[in-house]
């Protein structure tokens, strides 16, 4: 019996057609993946099945069952999603720094309150997901991972017929994803069933079917061992644009950290912490979900006000000795999971590109043509040269994650902080990425953020691991 029935249906987007007559048909027992590189329509095709998006053309049909059996008039009551993208959440004048200020909390909710769950209630899907110590957590205050957790919960408290995911693993340690693909064995043999957009890697042992999209139409259709014998093979890398010129060396040491501990209430973050990066160093800097690694780069970035209760040397001077905010910033080129959330103006992908240039109040960079040619030139190696007067906030998180990228590059600063710099890309823009940098940082200072060893470049060559708040370093052998 089928759950779904799409018949020659279109659907509108912002002023774009989407799934030209599409048709297609998910029934009882079935699980399916989306698949297709960044500005596919992967996640597009979500909010058609939620019923997010206009169908201006052909059927539309939902069979959900109620919990007694009977199908529901009102299908999309027991649909719930999780976007990697999450505009549900209104962060009003929240600001990026905020969420390392202990002080300045008040009209931030809590994981318990953006829930509505009585901890009292015990649920094993969320005992998997290990909510119930995050419940009194300020939401702006969790890790990448932690965040994402507390999505799937909000979306299983639903107890839905149909789950619909949108880059679920991405973000997640191995522990994590562990969890994730055991809930969602749980979850399906209850009854739910699953729709998600899957990345290289990244599907499940749930999932039945397989959908390839490509263009915002539906490709390819096939049984999960259907779609092994055709999956796509990443295209061939570009060659590598115009790049800048390192800065010239200013200094020795990039960061010192002594015996640096950070303490919000009863919890602390980092215990202890020790790290000495000198000019020219690469670093991964890894750990599970909610383990510190986050709390450390806030230190380096100059977005702690901690610090200068620590012994923390960056470029060579000792944080307090009169330096502002803004003397560390310049520094660094900096990228992070939850930046997209802070980019809420109606500013181009071009624009948001170029923004890393005036991020100082106090200094002022004339955008030459010079740097808007290496601009145009990044965004045509990455494939999306047609994104840059596109505005950032409507295109797919794959894609703004290259454009946040080349925004770090454009600034030339000495050192890059990237953490967790290729969520939801496609596998062809990892490896565009990883070229890039291995050529882009040979005279530059590298810190890199990953759950997945793959993903690292190959210039990394020394790790620090951080679990429970605790530092050990080590060597690429």
């Amino acid at each position: 019996m089928p759950l779904i029935r799409f018949e020659d249906a279109t659907f509108r987007k912002f002023q774009y057609t989407v799934f030209p007559d599409t048709t297609w048909e998910m029934n009882e027992g079935e699980n399916w993946a989306i698949t297709g590189v960044n500005g596919s329509g992967k996640t597009t095709f979500l909010e058609v099945v939620e019923g997010r998006l206009v169908k201006i053309k052909g059927d539309t049909a939902y069979f959900l069952p109620a919990a007694n059996g009977v199908i529901d008039p009102e299908p999309h009551r027991l649909i719930a999603s999780v976007y990697f993208n999450d505009h549900s959440i209104n962060y009003g004048d929240f600001y990026y720094q905020q969420r390392y200020h202990a002080t300045e909390t008040d009209g931030i909710i809590t994981v318990r309150e953006y829930l509505g769950w009585n901890t009292d209630e015990t649920l094993p899907e969320l005992e998997a997901l290990d909510i119930r110590r995050l419940a009194d957590m300020e939401i702006i205050k969790l890790s990448n991972g932690q965040f994402k957790k507390m999505l799937i919960a909000k979306a299983l408290l639903k107890k839905p017929r149909l789950l619909l995911l949108d880059n679920l693993y991405t973000g997640l340690d191995t522990k994590a994803r562990d969890y994730i693909s055991e809930t969602l064995r749980r979850v399906t043999h209850m009854g739910t069933q699953v729709i998600m957009v899957a990345g290289d890697g990244e599907m499940p042992d749930i999932i039945t079917h397989v959908m390839e999209i490509e263009r915002f139409a539906a490709k390819r259709l096939s049984t999960r061992e259907g779609n092994a014998a055709g999956r796509s093979v990443p295209g061939q890398i570009s060659p590598l644009p115009h790049l800048p010129t390192a800065p010239v060396k200013t200094f020795e040491i990039a960061v010192m950290l002594d015996q640096v501990t950070i303490v919000y209430g009863d919890t602390t973050v980092l215990d202890h912490a020790e790290w000495t990066i000198r000019h020219g160093e690469k670093w991964a800097l890894t750990g599970p979900n909610g383990a510190g690694k986050s709390m450390l780069l806030s230190l380096i970035f100059a977005d702690n006000p901690q610090a200068y209760a620590n012994k923390i040397t960056l470029f060579d001077r000792r944080r307090g000795t009169g330096e502002s905010i803004w003397d560390i910033k310049d520094h660094v080129g900096f990228v992070s999971p939850e930046m997209h959330v802070y980019f809420r103006q109606d500013r181009t992908c071009g624009e948001t590109a170029l923004s890393g240039l005036q991020e100082n109040p106090y200094g002022k960079t004339v955008i030459t043509r010079d740097i808007v040619t290496m601009m145009e030139e990044l965004f045509d190696y990455f494939s999306i040269p047609h994104l840059t007067g596109t505005l950032f906030q409507r295109v797919s998180t794959g894609q703004q994650n290259r454009v946040l990228l080349i925004r770090a590059l454009l600034k030339n600063p000495p050192m890059l902080v990237l953490d967790e710099p290729f969520q939801g890309m496609d596998a062809h823009a990892i490896e565009s990425a990883k070229h890039l940098l291995n050529t882009y940082c040979r005279e530059r200072t590298l810190i890199f953020v990953s759950h997945q060893p793959g993903e690292i470049p190959a210039c990394v060559n020394k790790y620090l691991n951080i679990e429970q708040g605790k530092t050990r370093p080590s060597y690429r052998q």
